[in-house]
């Protein structure tokens, strides 16, 4: 898909370029009960019925193969009992390169054993908190969003800040990704940092109100943003789901290891640390059968 669209064959949307797919010639029997997910995505959040229209289509991201850096027992760095699972962590269940389905795996393993760690956590350990932490954090958080609402910080409207960085982003740092590209995006990114924290609201936040959520949230999403441009950026190799055109090879030899993003104050860039993965892979991991580069192996 991404191929077609940048030789131009995308179609127009409010939305952004993508492609048409075209399955009725499957048949409506074939439609409604082989492919019913299919069928109930395309009526429910798109208003189409794949039996008789087409299906807009076009590649995006599912899910981040990183997350909260924890040891074997899930245990996170540097912050005593704080613990991370499944999908929200990095504990080295797939790496590089978690092929579709195996989030089950995942959630599945790591629920059992980090799980089964957190009780042993909890049964050695006298754990006291402090109230006034917790009134200090909650006293923090209502002054940020009364600052919101009375637009102090300024009058940047959140969701626009959010498809600024939704489309940077695709733009730079999609499937395919090249360093001029990648650079450009995290340049954009840092503008569209700034941006994110001077949002305000238009509404008077009270309620479930999904624009004081966004508003809170898009900082923390923007940063995240910047944690896969920068570090892409700076990875110059191809590694399962990383694809440089400018670096094709996978390259074990400099970059067999991790890239570890810590956000400092009101920095607009994240510092990266790498951790090599030697401590834990007595071999590297095996040629994945597709991409086409070569493989730099470790010296020695």
């Amino acid at each position: 898909m991404t191929e077609h669209m940048r030789k131009g064959l995308g179609v127009p949307s409010p939305y952004g370029d993508h492609l048409w797919l075209d399955i009725r010639h499957l048949g409506e029997q074939h439609i409604r009960h082989k492919l019913r997910e299919v069928d109930e995505i395309c009526q429910s959040f798109l208003g189409i019925d794949p039996v008789h229209q087409l299906i807009p289509v076009r590649p995006t991201q599912h899910y981040s193969m990183g997350g909260v850096r924890t040891n074997k027992d899930g245990a996170a760095y540097g912050l005593k009992g704080l613990f991370s699972a499944g999908e929200s962590a990095c504990w080295d269940m797939h790496g590089f390169n978690r092929l579709g389905g195996n989030s089950l795996a995942e959630t599945v393993v790591a629920g059992m054993i980090i799980g089964g760690k957190i009780v042993e956590f909890l049964k050695g350990t006298e754990t006291t908190f402090s109230t006034a932490a917790i009134r200090d954090v909650m006293s923090k958080q209502t002054s940020r969003i009364t600052d919101l609402v009375a637009c102090t910080r300024g009058r940047e409207n959140p969701y626009a800040v959010r498809n600024a960085m939704f489309d940077s982003i695709m733009k730079g740092a999609g499937i395919f990704r090249n360093g001029a590209d990648l650079q450009t995006c995290v340049d954009e990114l840092q503008e569209i940092l700034g941006r994110a924290r001077q949002v305000g609201l238009r509404s008077n936040g009270k309620g479930a109100n999904p624009e004081l959520t966004m508003a809170l949230k898009i900082e923390g999403m923007v940063k995240l943003a910047l944690c896969v441009a920068y570090g892409a950026l700076q990875r110059t190799e191809s590694r399962g789901a990383h694809t440089r055109e400018d670096f094709p090879a996978r390259n074990d030899r400099d970059w067999l290891k991790r890239t570890l993003a810590t956000w400092k104050g009101a920095d607009t860039l994240p510092t990266l640390d790498y951790e090599p993965a030697t401590a834990v892979f007595e071999l590297p991991p095996g040629d994945r059968g597709y991409g086409g580069g070569k493989i730099i192996p470790m010296e020695g």
